[in-house]
């Protein structure tokens, strides 16, 4: 139902999720180091990579072109410090 979430958002906003998460809840709050884009976030150099215990590398699970569909459900990418903003000033 995430994803029906989503939609509506859109729909009734008439901008793509990620952009209005980006400009309502991630650019107010200061989460500088979030966003919806695995080319963005490969973009700042810091993006880490996961890895499984026995060293096999797990690839990103989002792809960019299904961002619209993934970023209801899930799929920020964000960093630590990002995550703690939003829990401490967030709703």
């Amino acid at each position: 139902m995430y994803m029906v979430g989503a939609y509506i958002v859109s729909t009734l906003t008439g901008m793509r999720y990620p952009d209005f998460v980006n400009s309502r809840i991630f650019k107010p709050l200061g989460m500088t180091s979030s966003t919806y884009s695995i080319d963005a976030a490969l973009q700042t150099g810091r993006f880490t990579n996961t890895w499984t215990s026995f060293g096999r590398l797990i690839p990103p699970w989002i792809e960019e072109n299904s961002v619209d569909i993934t970023a209801g459900p899930g799929g920020v990418i964000s960093s630590v410090k990002d995550l703690a903003r939003h829990v401490i000033c967030g709703t």
